[in-house]
């Protein structure tokens, strides 16, 4: 069988068709993990995946680049597609390049001596020259606020924060068109977790699809063009974070806390109708939230 190839000018960054993802099939170990999922990701949204532990969010994400496959379903990752009734998948680097993984924790993945070693790995293991990949190891690791005096220390002398913006840099230089975090602000300080969200939104100002799996709800409500929410072994909604945080029935449905900012619209509403207007502001952080409410007061002035 060969790899099909979609039309390059398609709207989708990602497209899941009836994709189900099953473990030890046929043992008494076996395990659904995931049940005819089917979702058309567009190109250059922030999407946050989020459900209760166990929903299958990241083994979900681990088919977008090949890391796993399922023989249930078909998977169309920018112009390739992963058919299910095929065997393996073909032209992994191409699929690499398409996707960027950044797992939880990805500066334990740094293993060179020197940071620029570490960086330009992916990029010439998938076919770039070794001196383009230099020019691209600096350009990231500037663009995530560490200087060109970083190339050759070792990743092993750096801070925590430092690790994982250099494992980030190291993702970045393959340049793909659609990147993945997994929890990317797991075991960061306040800072870094500013720090982080702040990359995220850079990368996708440069017109890339970002895909997000995090447990903070305050994330998602802050970043997401659309949440999809996964909840036993299935998409149980997805929508904007408005349309899936306002309503109460699904919320009731999973363990998903409610985002600061809109707890706080909830509590104010029952305080004083006049606040419901802020249901329409749709205000995204505590400080457009501060901006909305001292707006709504002055109004009634």
């Amino acid at each position: 069988m060969k790899t099909q190839v979609i039309n390059i000018d398609s709207p989708y960054a990602i497209t899941a068709d009836n994709l189900k993802i099953v473990f030890d099939e046929h043992t008494e170990n076996e395990l659904v993990v995931l049940n005819d999922f089917s979702f058309k990701f567009q190109k250059n949204k922030i999407y946050f995946i989020v459900g209760n532990s166990g929903s299958g969010k990241t083994t979900l994400i681990s088919h977008f680049n090949g890391l796993l496959k399922s023989k249930y379903g078909n998977l169309t990752v920018g112009n390739q597609t992963i058919l299910g009734k095929d065997r393996k998948i073909k032209n992994f680097k191409i699929l690499r390049k398409t996707c960027g993984m950044v797992f939880q924790f990805p500066e334990y993945q740094l293993f060179k001596d020197t940071i620029e070693k570490d960086i330009i790995f992916g990029p010439i293991n998938l076919g770039e020259k070794k001196d383009e990949a230099k020019v691209k190891a600096k350009k990231y690791l500037n663009m995530l606020g560490l200087d060109d005096s970083f190339l050759q220390r070792s990743p092993f002398d750096l801070s925590g924060g430092q690790k994982r913006r250099v494992a980030i840099a190291g993702i970045l230089a393959i340049e793909p068109e659609i990147l993945v975090f997994d929890e990317p602000t797991a075991g960061l300080d306040p800072a870094g977790e500013k720090e982080m969200l702040e990359i995220i939104k850079n990368y996708h100002k440069e017109g890339k699809t970002i895909i997000v799996i995090t447990h903070v709800m305050d994330q998602v409500l802050a970043l997401a063009d659309e949440v999809l929410v996964l909840h036993n072994k299935a998409l149980l909604a997805s929508g904007s974070s408005y349309e899936i945080f306002t309503n109460s029935s699904l919320m009731q449905t999973t363990t998903l806390d409610l985002p600061k900012v809109i707890d706080t619209i909830k509590n104010l509403t029952h305080l004083d109708n006049r606040f419901q207007q802020l249901y329409n502001i749709k205000p995204r952080t505590v400080d457009e939230l501060a901006i909305a409410i001292k707006n709504i007061k002055e109004g009634a002035k």
